[in-house]
């Protein structure tokens, strides 16, 4: 991905053209996706790719991006805020998931 991203909408739309298409949610500690309401434990899928986005003066600006990829073929996004805004109870989950790219997408 280009390496001067200005926003998480821009990162978003880009990984929608690689294939992650749904969206997932965090609700009633449990991950679902929006469009049809599956929920997945977190051994049910993959963290492929990390992108952390920083706000320019707001820090409740800052937010981290998965692009996940569920057993069942589901591939999407997730966002959280990160730093002192992040959730616990997700990150908790987002903990338990496993990784397969641990680098950044901006530093590829």
């Amino acid at each position: 991905m280009d390496t001067l991203m200005k926003s998480v909408t821009e990162i978003i739309e880009a990984l929608r053209e690689e294939g992650y298409t749904h969206d997932f949610s965090f609700k009633n500690d449990e991950l679902c996706s929006v469009s049809d309401g599956s929920i997945y434990k977190a051994d049910e899928l993959i963290i492929e790719k990390t992108e952390r986005y920083e706000g320019d003066s707001d820090p409740s600006d800052n937010a981290i991006i998965y692009a996940i990829t569920a057993k069942d073929g589901t591939k999407g996004v997730l966002t959280d805020s990160y730093g002192a805004y992040a959730d616990p109870k997700l990150a908790k989950i987002i903990g338990d998931i496993p990784v397969r790219e641990e680098h950044d997408l901006q530093d590829k």
